[in-house]
């Protein structure tokens, strides 16, 4: 359980005084952790709206699903060195997920091994922040690991009012209180031979992540050039 788990000197006290500043800062309500497996691996889906979003979930689990919590962030944009590279292993386990094949690796390698490995895996399978809140088509890349790991739970989660604390193209957190709520696992399947069965996947996941938000369910506007696999936090 060690695999992704930063060692740096500084991953042994920030996160714990990071943890205190979310409290502080945005007083985060949660309703349905008592959801989340207590061991194994699972896989948190939620949407995405705000950089925000990963820090109050990770501040939002309990002991147990935190220890083993790692969240999937886009290579190119959190794993090109530098601060933003530093902050997310250090804070949140940060794994890279790849946008496209360049090299001839899985882009999905990461998350599948943390899976094997028994992690708690946060996605957002939207694969970028949205710019007006609402939630948009879920890419396959989530339905494809749901076919790799048959039974592995999918918790379907959703943020409130993130938005309001950090939108897009705003830097400094702002206060504001924000509610996460953990929805009940869910076993969903797909063919790990047949793309059009993750497809399927994902969609019936963003249905039960507007469920939990108490959103009905609508279609989600089409794809245009679907990705071979699923993005990270952008």
């Amino acid at each position: 359980m060690r695999l992704y788990r930063s060692r740096h000197v500084a991953a042994r006290f920030v996160p714990f005084l990071f943890r205190l500043f979310v409290r502080v800062y945005v007083r985060p309500r949660v309703e349905g952790a008592e959801k989340l497996p207590t061991e194994g691996s699972f896989i948190i889906v939620a949407n995405h709206s705000s950089h925000a979003d990963t820090a109050v979930i990770y501040t939002a689990l309990p002991r147990h699903a935190r220890e083993r919590f790692v969240a999937a962030a886009a290579k190119d944009y959190f794993f090109q060195g530098g601060i933003w590279q530093f902050i997310s292993r250090v804070l949140f386990n940060a794994i890279p997920i790849s946008r496209d094949r360049r090299g001839g690796q899985d882009p999905l390698r990461h998350a599948a091994r943390a899976l094997r490995e028994g992690y708690a895996l946060l996605l957002f399978p939207e694969g970028t922040r949205s710019k007006d809140g609402k939630v948009g088509p879920f890419l396959g890349g989530v339905g494809r690991l749901i076919a790799d790991f048959p039974g592995t739970p999918v918790i379907p989660t959703y943020l409130f009012d993130t938005t309001k604390v950090m939108p897009k193209g705003v830097v400094i957190p702002r206060p504001h209180r924000v509610t996460v709520r953990f929805g009940d696992p869910i076993y969903i399947k797909a063919h790990p031979r047949f793309r059009a069965t993750w497809r399927s996947a994902a969609e019936e996941l963003r249905d039960a992540v507007l469920q939990v938000g108490g959103i009905a369910p609508n279609p989600a506007p089409p794809v245009e050039a679907p990705p071979p696999e699923e993005k990270g936090e952008e």
